[in-house]
């Protein structure tokens, strides 16, 4: 395992089967297929958006996208992204809502995210956090989960969310206050100091310049205010399951919405550049359910076996071993800013 100047964190309890139990996975990857080989890819990128270094390779093609591993940084991005045009559409589609409704507005599981998924993150978030004020803003706020629990600690939150199914779900279930918004360096000035916490959870992999919301982001904070990010991790076991299996993918290296997957050491460097240095970090995920669940659409007869009953009361305890090998598909950092 690799070395880290912070603590880091490894394995979170999940049941992966709850929380995907109203998706069909083979019909979401068609889905995902159909939706991602209509878009327009675009030119090749000469360096990594990540650590602007020119040395990186193809890892493979998922939908007409080619993912490159960052010799540098070691992440991993989709080199040839559509332009910005046709990912702001992407994210208007009805596929993109269709999909948020059956994974996150859901009014079936939305209570086991809050309390299993997002109340150990928050925990985590004030743990690792020295920020004095109690003003939490949350970026890309989904449908409030986040800003559900940083209410309930006794913060005054506010939610930036673009896309108008999630955030008006957020202000009816949560009652939390979500502005359809976004941090540029043309809105920065309308949150400059006010908050103690910023986060973002599932945001720098769907953006084409991380580094530019990481600079809107910095100019916002002061010293000791605190940033919380959560992307996809690189490498993952979860990834390894999709280059196996490259046209079998509805998650995690799922183009053009997932443009990057970092890499700690990497995520680590560009928060650097930003003025920050992290805290503390997590790893986790769901690899084990992503690797089984695959497996399954290419033996159906898997999927009704006497395996599977006798692995699935120890998906938690099979997760924790990879997530112990830092092959973990997820990972929250907890950073601060620095002088």
């Amino acid at each position: 395992m690799a070395q880290y100047d912070f603590p880091v964190k490894r394995g979170k309890p999940i049941d992966s089967g709850r929380l995907k139990k109203d998706l069909n996975k083979s019909g979401s990857i068609a889905a995902a297929r159909a939706f991602s080989e209509q878009i327009a890819k675009g030119q090749h990128l000469s360096e990594c958006p990540v650590c602007q270094s020119a040395s990186h390779h193809k890892l493979l093609t998922v939908y007409g996208f080619d993912y490159h591993e960052c010799e540098e940084c070691g992440s991993a991005f989709v080199c040839n992204p559509p332009d910005e045009k046709a990912l702001s559409a992407a994210y208007r589609s009805d596929y993109y809502t269709s999909a948020n409704k059956v994974l996150y507005a859901n009014d079936s599981i939305i209570d086991y995210r809050v309390s299993q998924v997002f109340t150990p993150k928050i925990e985590f978030a004030i743990e690792h956090s020295r920020a004095s004020k109690k003003t939490w803003l949350d970026i890309g706020c989904g449908v409030g989960e986040a800003l559900s629990v940083a209410k309930g600690n006794g913060y005054t939150t506010l939610g930036l969310e673009p896309n108008v199914m999630e955030a008006e779900y957020a202000a009816k279930r949560f009652g939390v206050e979500v502005r359809q918004d976004y941090i540029s360096k043309d809105t920065v000035s309308r949150y400059l100091g006010q908050y103690g916490v910023i986060s973002m959870f599932s945001v720098l992999e769907h953006v084409p310049d991380p580094n530019q919301i990481l600079a809107d982001v910095s100019a916002i904070q002061g010293e000791g205010d605190t940033l919380v990010i959560e992307v996809p991790h690189f490498p993952s076991i979860s990834t390894a399951s999709q280059m196996t299996f490259p046209n079998h993918v509805n998650r995690m290296m799922h183009p053009p919405l997932h443009l990057f997957l970092f890499s700690l050491r990497g995520l680590e460097g560009m928060l650097k550049r930003h003025g920050y240095k992290i805290n503390a970090a997590w790893l986790f995920g769901q690899d084990f359910y992503e690797m089984i669940s695959t497996l399954g659409l290419f033996s159906p007869a898997l999927n009704q076996s006497k395996l599977l009953s006798a692995l699935s009361p120890m998906m938690s305890e099979l997760q924790s071993v990879i997530d112990n090998h830092d092959l973990s598909d997820e990972v929250l950092v907890v950073a601060e800013r620095l002088a």
